[in-house]
């Protein structure tokens, strides 16, 4: 008789971050750092130039050591920076579908991955370059 050995789950927090977009913006990276971000929804900026950010973040209270017979889950965020043109004339939730699905099969090509995922968590307009 065998007895599987439990472990507890992931742990869900949600933070809501009320500042400057630069500092809101630090604050986040930093939770990004720390654990995975499944959720994330900034504001406009209100009249005073500040904006509001909930960000729900997952983490895993027990670390799973990685056994080479078994594989492994790596969680990665990234921030890809498009050209206008890709959203030129478009829905942009149909673009963004678009980035996300490109950048899922970019990934499964990569040597030694099993399956790849991926999914959209903003898609927030660049400010005007200077001039």
């Amino acid at each position: 008789m065998s007895a599987e050995v439990s472990s507890p789950g992931p742990v869900f927090t949600r933070v809501r971050l009320v500042g400057s977009p630069e500092e809101v913006g630090r604050l986040t990276a930093l939770l990004g750092g720390a654990a995975e971000v499944i959720f994330d929804s900034p504001s406009e900026p209100d009249a005073r130039g500040e904006i509001e950010r909930v960000v729900e973040v997952v983490g895993h209270p027990v670390p799973r050591p990685v056994a080479p017979e078994h594989g492994a889950q790596v969680t990665l965020q990234v921030v890809l920076e498009a050209d206008g043109v890709a959203f030129a004339g478009r829905e942009e939730k149909a673009a963004a579908r678009e980035v996300e699905e490109a950048v899922t099969r970019s990934l499964q090509s990569l040597p030694h991955i099993r399956r790849a995922s991926s999914r959209v968590v903003s898609l927030w307009g660049l400010p005007a370059a200077p001039e």
